[in-house]
């Protein structure tokens, strides 16, 4: 791999971490968001007052069994245990959406491509994220979780996102010990409004804009009325279930 890409991770804080030759650097705007560069992690970033500036490492190669996971986690983890602590962390998984394909019909690549590389590299982007959470602070995890009756040859992306969300929980119990509420923002991106099955979404909104309803919720979870709330997944997609 040319050059080493890194995971998909927010910082609000009061320094700004930005990277020049892969060398944190101080910049006084004060935000940081730390995402993929892609546009709509982009728009998310831009809309929290802030700026995309790493990308998320691409899957190992397929064609064997035998990835190379370790070093490519590892070399995550280490950019994000490098990172300044902050007050508010918010960690991205958002992926490019796969073609539509029945679970079954995956073959043992495509599976590990599709379900196991991804909930590996969250779990681990999570755990280090957690780590660099301030006492006191707030971690939001913004993640794609298509509804139920939306999910026909969705099915791997809805088990990756119910992966995070469980581990969004054991870390919310891991970390209230030193006050940091950890929470998730679920959002459906690449759910049409058009053909939807069953009854229309409660809110004509659906799917919800990246600026407004992904935002807001994730503002929502980051603010001091939300001192109470960890440990939770709100959807942000308009009452779509």
């Amino acid at each position: 791999m040319t050059g080493r890409t890194r995971p998909l991770l927010t910082l609000v804080s009061l320094i700004f971490v930005g990277f020049n030759g892969g060398v944190p650097t101080a910049d006084p705007s004060g935000l940081n968001f730390i995402g993929t560069g892609a546009a709509d992690a982009d728009r998310l970033a831009r809309s929290l007052g802030a700026r995309s500036v790493i990308t998320a490492p691409d899957a190992p190669p397929a064609g064997s069994w035998t990835w190379d996971w370790g070093s490519r986690i590892a070399a995550c983890v280490e950019e994000i245990t490098a990172l300044p602590a902050a007050a508010k962390v918010i960690v991205c998984p958002w992926l490019a959406a796969a073609p539509a394909v029945p679970l079954i019909e995956l073959d043992p690549t495509e599976w590990r491509r599709r379900v196991e590389w991804p909930t590996a590299l969250w779990f681990e982007a999570l755990v280090a994220g957690a780590g660099r959470c301030e006492d006191g602070g707030s971690l939001v995890v913004v993640v794609d979780r298509p509804s139920t009756l939306d999910a026909v040859g969705h099915s791997a992306a809805v088990a990756v996102a119910d992966g995070i969300v469980n581990v969004v929980r054991s870390l919310a119990a891991r970390e209230g010990g030193r006050g940091v509420r950890v929470n998730a923002v679920l959002s459906a991106r690449h759910t049409s409004a058009s053909g939807l099955l069953g009854s229309p979404p409660p809110l004509a909104t659906f799917p919800g804009r990246i600026d407004v309803e992904v935002a807001g919720a994730v503002r929502l979870l980051l603010s001091e009325d939300a001192i109470g709330i960890t440990g939770t997944a709100v959807s942000a997609t308009s009452g779509r279930r």
